[in-house]
């Protein structure tokens, strides 16, 4: 998430786009892609809830270029918070989510961090 923050400011200081054109900048479509991209096989992978969401939300700042591609009429202003919007969310969410697994860690101990096959089913793979 900092490192998709870093790479528009950069973006924005070097190319200074202007959303208010009809035509898609494909600079932040490609970096919100790569980040919806990352984000989703964190969460396909992670034994976390929250990760989810924040795919998710990444996956509407995507789907916000792809509206911008497919009609010129959409409101500059609402192409502005239809991608920029989730950001804000995801902040909270991750904010949150790692404050509610180091409660859980707290009361229960460590837990896997990550989805894998359990010790049971690996051991029944080697007895077949």
């Amino acid at each position: 998430m900092v490192a998709l923050f870093a790479a528009f400011q950069l973006y924005n200081w070097t190319f200074h786009p202007t959303y208010a054109s009809p035509s898609l900048d494909y600079g932040p479509l490609l970096m919100d892609l790569m980040a919806a991209i990352s984000l989703i096989v964190i969460a396909a992978q992670a034994n976390r809830m929250y990760t989810l969401w924040l795919a998710g939300l990444q996956i509407i700042a995507v789907l916000a270029h792809l509206a911008r591609g497919l009609s010129e009429t959409i409101s500059p202003i609402a192409y502005v918070v239809m991608f920029s919007g989730p950001s804000y969310f995801q902040i909270i969410i991750l904010g949150f989510g790692i404050w509610l697994h180091h409660r859980r860690v707290k009361r229960h101990g460590n837990y896997r961090s990550w989805r894998g096959s359990s010790p049971l089913s690996s051991e029944r793979q080697h007895r077949v």
